[in-house]
């Protein structure tokens, strides 16, 4: 029993962290509405990184970055970013500079929106009149430096994992079933 216990947590790990994940959920349950006149204010520089993707910085005011203090209460005027590609989040960021890996995030090539949004502590977004605050960019993505294969095509390939390690599970818990039977 202990087998089929171990084998069935094995084969539930494998297969709940086989899709692609996403960046993060949002995690906010609100939104901090501030008033133009008190709200940070976001622009980005972004050069294209010679070894591929982009090296992005966020130059900030009125806004100071606490990554030591993600996830936890809001304080006014602290927080951290969240990064768009296309508007698909990709990832959180800490700090005013970070790599966009194109090859990592970018699903085609040409132009593409780069966008950030200056959130709290707490991950709910700065906004004014209910517009996020941040900043955005057009990049062009050459199209050697994007992924080599669309998430759909894994598809294919995670059903027959599944039915593979599932045909291996019913086997194994067969032969421990019949051994036992065999044994009384």
């Amino acid at each position: 029993m202990k087998l089929i216990s171990t084998l069935l947590t094995i084969w539930i790990l494998t297969f709940a962290t086989s899709s692609p994940a996403i960046a993060h959920t949002d995690g906010a349950s609100a939104i901090h509405e501030i008033s133009k006149v008190d709200a940070p204010t976001a622009t980005l520089e972004i050069t294209k990184d010679p070894t591929g993707g982009f090296n992005v910085r966020v130059l900030t005011a009125g806004f100071t970055w606490r990554p030591e203090m993600a996830s936890m209460r809001h304080v006014n005027g602290e927080g951290h970013a969240h990064v768009y590609l296309d508007g698909r989040k990709i990832m959180r960021i800490y700090n005013q500079w970070f790599h966009l890996n194109t090859f990592q995030f970018a699903d085609k090539s040409g132009e593409q929106l780069v966008s950030i949004e200056l959130v709290g502590n707490d991950h709910a977004p700065y906004t004014i009149e209910g517009l996020p605050v941040g900043a955005e960019q057009l990049i062009d993505v050459p199209g050697d430096e994007i992924r080599p294969q669309d998430p759909t095509s894994w598809k294919p390939l995670s059903i027959a994992a599944l039915l593979v390690s599932s045909l291996l599970f019913s086997l194994i818990a067969l032969r421990i079933f019949t051994r036992k039977r065999s044994q009384a």
